[in-house]
């Protein structure tokens, strides 16, 4: 699981997340399904939704795993 799948599973569900990040449910469902990442300008925000539970360096690190898939 992507850390932005767990965090958004934290937050309680993408439209609750989709309405704290002022954003859409269909955004989430690609940050999740197709990206597998949150873009970066809302990690931090969605790090402080889980209380910490989803770190900073967790969500970054979704983008590391991206970039290395993308590099093979």
């Amino acid at each position: 699981m992507s850390a932005v799948a767990k965090a958004i599973e934290i937050i309680g569900g993408q439209t609750k997340a989709a309405k704290l990040l002022s954003t859409k449910q269909n955004i989430i469902w690609y940050w999740i399904n197709r990206h597998c990442q949150a873009p970066a300008k809302y990690i931090p925000r969605i790090s402080e939704l889980t209380n910490g539970e989803v770190s900073v360096n967790d969500l970054l690190a979704d983008h590391q795993k991206s970039n290395k898939e993308d590099a093979a």
